[in-house]
């Protein structure tokens, strides 16, 4: 009785290396793939940085309030889990005193964060100064 022990030896090693190549090319596929992503998004940052080039102040402008909300959800979603909130205060005058100090700092920070001057914007400087 021949024996079947170098058959299936030879069958496992013949098994082993087809999941081996199996594994290098779906190794090779989701690098490809990962590659392809990354050279998408470059591309797509260079498209945009180049169009930023060509933005004028005011297109910036309108990108930096299109994105405030978002900005000011991002901020504000830990109130969202606030289920009361309780000033104390002696005299109330002072707690709108704070809310216009920070509402007069707004502009300051946001010209800080992304390097535009809503203070420029017209329709907030009529806002802000009703002389102007």
């Amino acid at each position: 009785m021949p024996s079947c022990q170098p058959l299936n030896r030879m069958k496992k090693v013949l098994t082993a290396q087809a999941e081996a190549e199996k594994i290098r090319r779906i190794g090779e596929a989701e690098a490809g793939s990962i590659e392809a992503i990354g050279k998408a998004e470059a591309e797509k940052m260079r498209l945009k940085a180049e169009a930023y080039q060509h933005y004028g102040e005011a297109a910036k402008t309108a990108l930096v309030l299109e994105a405030l909300p978002k900005i000011a959800g991002k901020v504000a979603a830990p109130l969202a889990q606030t289920s009361e909130i309780v000033i104390l205060s002696r005299d109330g005058s002072r707690v709108t005193g704070e809310v216009n100090r920070l509402l007069a700092e707004l502009p300051v920070s946001v010209n800080a964060l992304t390097g535009v001057d809503l203070m420029k914007i017209p329709f907030l400087q009529k806002m802000t100064n009703p002389q102007a």
